[in-house]
């Protein structure tokens, strides 16, 4: 078979997972390929609060807040519990024992992560529950991406220097001293960047542009408007990806380590909302290429689905 392109792996999607596992690749020396399916990138992620579950995570350790893998594991068996292979004991550690190696290498590369202090698991009442496990990305200049802010997903967001606990203490701006400080301090923060001539973001926006800095200098490549098509098999295993892209160019992309979808859900696809959840519309607040793409094209060479 002939290939356009020959890269050690392919990640369809570009939003917070596909920037991670981007990022970790391209740390490991490999030449990685970000595929996303619309003209804009950091999808649903980048329209987001923001927030990164991480349980048990350095910055918790250095401000002396106690939580451990087994307080971790306890509150997703107590909120996740076992729905099949998806669920199962072993990916609950995986993503646990994960945490530290991610979030050390993201600041070793320059990502500046804020503990939400005041965030709270969801079900905190459940066993393992906790407040304060949530990690955020400081407000972040895109001007330092140059011309990617333009083509980003998260100006669908809230593009401003705005962290997670300002919300709920701007509620109270005006009836309680904490209020009023955290609403001086937004607006300190926000002249700041205009008159330091910075373009700060946060939450949503802020963790992708801050994510794809990193990739970018990696030498991770980004291309916009090409999906994947089809995944590529070769006895019985995934090798490369055709995608459209340049105005529907096919071009077959060899992938030497593997493919990783991370190209989100399926919230904007009226038919599968319907099949699957019973759901007349697909009106969505997520990011308008959810087609469920990614999840198509693994499900036509056999891929197990689960949770639909």
């Amino acid at each position: 078979m002939a290939w356009d392109d020959n890269v050690d792996l392919v990640v369809a999607g570009s939003g917070v997972a596909a920037l991670a596992t981007a990022v970790t690749a391209a740390d490991a020396g490999l030449k990685v390929l970000m595929l996303e399916s619309t003209e804009r990138w950091g999808g649903s992620s980048a329209m987001s609060g923001g927030g990164l579950w991480l349980p048990d995570n350095p910055l918790m350790r250095r401000a002396g807040v106690g939580d451990s893998r087994e307080e971790a594991l306890a509150y997703l068996e107590a909120t996740v519990g076992d729905a099949g292979p998806a669920t199962s004991r072993k990916r609950k550690e995986a993503f646990v024992d994960g945490v530290e190696g991610f979030v050390t290498l993201a600041e070793r590369h320059g990502v500046r992560f804020a503990r939400a202090t005041n965030y709270p698991d969801y079900y905190p009442e459940l066993p393992g529950g906790k407040i304060g496990r949530a990690l955020e990305v400081e407000p972040f200049d895109v001007r330092r991406i140059g011309g990617w802010w333009d083509t980003a997903r998260g100006q669908d967001g809230v593009p401003a220097p705005v962290k997670t606990d300002d919300f709920w203490l701007l509620s109270r701006a005006w009836s309680t001293p904490s209020g009023f400080t955290r609403g001086a301090q937004v607006v300190f923060r926000t002249l700041g960047s205009v008159a330091t001539r910075k373009r700060a973001v946060g939450m949503g926006a802020a963790v992708t542009a801050s994510l794809l800095e990193v990739a970018l200098r990696l030498g991770v490549e980004l291309w916009l408007s090409s999906p994947v098509e089809e995944l590529i098999v070769e006895d019985d295993r995934v090798v490369g990806v055709l995608t459209t892209s340049g105005g529907g160019r096919a071009r077959r992309i060899r992938a030497a380590r593997g493919v990783v979808l991370g190209g989100g859900g399926f919230d904007h696809n009226t038919a599968w909302r319907k099949r699957y959840q019973g759901v007349d519309s697909a009106a969505s607040s997520g990011s308008k290429g959810n087609l469920g793409s990614a999840i198509e094209v693994a499900e036509r060479i056999g891929a197990a689905l689960d949770l639909m």
